[in-house]
């Protein structure tokens, strides 16, 4: 009783209540402030720690000292009788009151202000709506994408960390941050960037603000993953990239189990939903925390396999054929192996030599996918790649692709698959609806761009085409891909040889044909055939026969010779070639390719015009229906009459590729040395005209 007394007397119990109130002002004015002075998240917390902490030193100085006249004295230095702790608690009981006061007209004012702002908006609502335009409004200008607002529930997932003890499990990490992207991005609610763009990322310096900048998402997600043992720790958070602010975070520690790792993946889904109040089907909730394999290593071997597969090399798919064989050894029944086997056979198929086999191999891989489960968008897309690069059969290749993005709306691949597609069966809005939608998703491959830009081209809508060179060029000045693309540009649309001679230089000593070609093309109209011819007469074998073309060593350099004016040498080269293709009938038997190689090569060695008509007419009847290509073939056609002489010929089938859609332009032509055996005759001057 005697402490209570004292603690009364020197007003300890007034210092803790004024202290108390004191600290709730100023947590206030703290909230206000914080907005306007854009103080980081922390500094509210840690002026509340500070006031806490302060709190028990208040009240044991109030405790041991007192103020009087004389100032701060030791409480037991002061006269009892000369105590002036009466007037000081009386001072305080007014500060308190003065204090209280304060709290409850802040309280007040701001009910009344969250009241008036939700009356107003809802007042404004209602006019806005009273006062809408019967008309539709029609904007001044078209917004880019570019200066759109940002989708709030654009997600980028940045490569995981891989917190293991062996560095070789990255694989294993890289796997888990891939399925969840592939989880994620089936549902319409999120806009996720794909793998391929947010792995430059890995181990970046840069801040999340210019990382969400560059590729226009609203939301990070970053993460780890340790496995040791029969465990397995993923670690994940989410940021608010404009704010830095940590919208969720989650430790999930289980046992190493394919139905775990899938749970966690639905968790993190589920999560990320309530954190951007973002809305999930029943059906997406069950499909993500379906596990594809209950057999762990099946599992461990799909996703080594895939790690092989993005090395995009042959010994590397080699690899994920075996590595998929011995999952599916492992667990038949695993339905993404299946899948992942048929993709990485036809990709052989299509990239590295075009066996029969392989595209064989595909399809039964395929069938068996389809008997586990007929119904899943990664066996879609596996048919679509399959009629795609095995039959050239756009249709059906659309078909799949479509049923791809039906059940996977945010598959950037899919979209640049069905962009291809659709371009090849000349459906050319849709081809670039479909680009332009994968770029969204996936907005940091050049190479993309480059493909954009190729579709630009083709439609000369030269302005668009050039944009997109520009955003190529600034992903990756060093591509022969988008040097290449560049280069093209340059010669359709401005005939600027320096600048497409400074492009191309280097490419004869890549191993992709379409470089080298490039290459040969360019110097032959800059008239620099002794360097063209060089290459030409070394070319591999493997660069002579791709999946659509067959252009032999003896066919280019006869083109080079004739327009060397050396037409003897050209008819020899252009005979030997003839030869070497009799013994490409027996490999290829009645191949289109070698249809259209022959038909230049008669052009070349001195045959009738008869002759080189009916091989054209053989060569276009057995090429495959493609737009692309018919555009190439058709000017190779207009090259190869124009070399043989055949000036009505050349004009009849150059004349229509003079306007779009088609890959070639006036300006390209007069720079193109086949037509200048033909250039003064009346009539091709007359088609130039009409067309400058």
């Amino acid at each position: 009783m005697k402490l209570f007394t004292e603690l009364k007397r020197r007003n300890v119990f007034k210092v803790g209540i004024a202290y108390a109130v004191t600290t709730w002002v100023l947590l206030q004015l703290t909230d206000v402030v914080a907005e306007i002075l854009a103080l980081p998240e922390w500094a509210p917390k840690l002026i509340l720690l500070m006031l806490v902490v302060g709190f028990v030193p208040a009240l044991i100085f109030a405790w041991a000292f007192e103020m009087t006249p004389e100032g701060i004295k030791l409480e037991r230095d002061v006269v009892r009788q000369k105590s002036i702790a009466p007037k000081t608690g009386r001072k305080l009981d007014y500060s308190i009151i003065i204090l209280l006061g304060l709290s409850l007209a802040y309280f007040i004012w701001e009910s009344r202000f969250e009241q008036k702002t939700e009356e107003f908006e809802a007042a404004s609502k209602k006019i806005a709506e009273q006062a809408a335009e019967p008309e539709p409004f029609v904007p001044v200008r078209e917004i880019s994408a570019e200066h759109a607002a940002i989708n709030k529930n654009s997600i980028a997932v940045l490569p995981f960390a891989n917190r293991s003890a062996d560095p070789a499990d990255m694989y294993f990490t890289d796997g888990i941050h891939d399925d969840l992207l592939t989880q994620l991005s089936r549902i319409d609610a999120f806009k996720v960037i794909s793998r391929t763009s947010v792995m430059e990322y890995r181990d970046t310096t840069k801040n999340l603000r210019d990382i969400a900048r560059e590729l226009s998402v609203a939301n990070i997600m970053e993460g780890s993953v340790q496995r040791a043992g029969d465990r397995v720790r993923i670690n994940v958070q989410l940021i608010d990239a404009a704010t830095d602010e940590h919208l969720w975070a989650e430790i999930y520690d289980r046992r190493l189990t394919t139905e775990n790792l899938f749970d966690i993946q639905s968790e993190i889904a589920k999560s990320i939903a309530d954190a951007l109040r973002a809305t999930l089907t029943e059906s997406q909730m069950a499909s993500m925390a379906t596990a594809p394999t209950d057999n762990l290593e099946a599992y461990d071997l799909y996703l080594q396999a895939k790690d092989f597969a993005l090395g995009e090399t042959r010994i590397n798919y080699q690899t994920a054929l075996e590595l998929y064989k011995e999952a599916l050894k492992a667990d038949p029944n695993f339905a993404l192996a299946w899948v992942g086997l048929a993709k990485a056979h036809i990709t052989n198929y299509w990239v590295y030599g075009g066996a029969p086999q392989d595209r064989q191999k595909s399809r039964d891989a395929i069938d068996r996918a389809k008997e586990l489960d007929s119904s899943f968008p990664e066996l879609f897309m596996a048919e679509g790649f399959y009629w795609y690069w095995g039959h050239l059969d756009y249709e059906r290749a659309l078909y799949n692709l479509n049923r791809t993005i039906e059940w996977n709306p945010g598959n950037a691949e899919a979209h640049m698959w069905r962009g291809w597609a659709s371009r090849r069966a000349a459906k050319w809005e849709q081809s670039i609806e479909s680009m332009k939608k994968s770029l969204q998703l996936n907005p940091r491959v050049a190479f993309n761009w480059t493909e954009l830009s190729l579709t630009y081209q083709y439609l000369h809508r030269w302005d668009e085409a050039l944009s997109a060179n520009n955003k190529a060029f600034e992903l990756d000045r060093n591509s022969f891909w988008v040097k290449q693309t560049i280069a093209k540009y340059e010669l359709r649309r401005n005939g600027d040889i320096n600048a497409a001679l400074r492009l191309t230089a280097g490419a004869q000593h890549t191993t992709e044909a379409e470089f080298v070609e490039t290459f040969m093309i360019v110097k032959s109209m800059a008239g620099e055939y002794e360097e063209a011819l060089e290459v030409a007469r070394s070319l591999p074998d493997e660069l002579e026969i791709q999946r659509q073309y067959i252009v032999l060593r003896e066919d280019i350099s006869a083109q080079i010779l004739h327009f060397m004016g050396s037409d003897e040498d050209s008819r020899s080269a252009a005979q030997a070639g003839l030869f070497r293709l009799r013994t490409l009938r027996q490999r290829f038997g009645d191949d289109y390719r070698l249809d259209l190689a022959e038909a230049r090569l008669f052009a070349l060695s001195g045959e009738p015009a008869e002759t080189v008509r009916a091989a054209v007419d053989k060569a276009r009847q057995s090429q495959p229906v493609d737009a692309v290509e018919h555009f190439a073939s058709l000017y190779d056609h207009a090259r190869l009459f124009a070399m043989a002489g055949m000036t009505q010929d050349a004009i009849e089938v150059l004349e229509p590729l003079l306007s779009p859609p088609s890959q070639t332009t006036n300006i390209f032509v007069e720079l193109d040395p086949a037509f200048d055996g033909i250039r003064e005759e009346p009539e091709f001057i007359a088609m130039m005209e009409r067309h400058r």
